[in-house]
């Protein structure tokens, strides 16, 4: 006879779903602004890189934080750790430190409460 087990997901505070979808709102805002410079006679060689890089990397975070908040509204099993990917994103992009960090943290302890 085989016993059916269910495995139990991390479950994550609320806040930490609406920090990542304003966190992503910013990013994306401040993607778009930065991109619009690409345009400049000036954005010639390292300059027009680094508009890419900076751009298309704070585009990036805000995409996995908006994938992440939908996964977690949902409760799907991968999104705890595309959550954790999105806020590291939002640290890197410096802009998103304030709403990564706090998510961060908020996913850490959420793994580690016994709910």
């Amino acid at each position: 006879m085989i016993q059916a087990t269910q495995v139990s997901r991390p479950t994550s505070p609320g806040w930490i779903t609406w920090i990542l979808l304003v966190g992503a709102v910013v990013l994306f805002a401040w993607g778009w602004f930065v991109l619009g410079f690409l345009r400049e006679p000036s954005a010639i060689g390292g300059v027009f890189i680094a508009l890419l890089v900076i751009g298309g990397g704070s585009m990036a975070a805000s995409a996995l934080g908006l994938i992440a908040a939908a996964g977690l509204l949902r409760g799907e099993r991968w999104a705890h750790t595309v959550a954790m990917a999105a806020s590291v994103a939002m640290i890197l992009s410096v802009l998103g430190v304030v709403a990564g960090i706090p998510a961060l943290v908020g996913l850490f302890a959420s793994r580690n409460s016994t709910n």
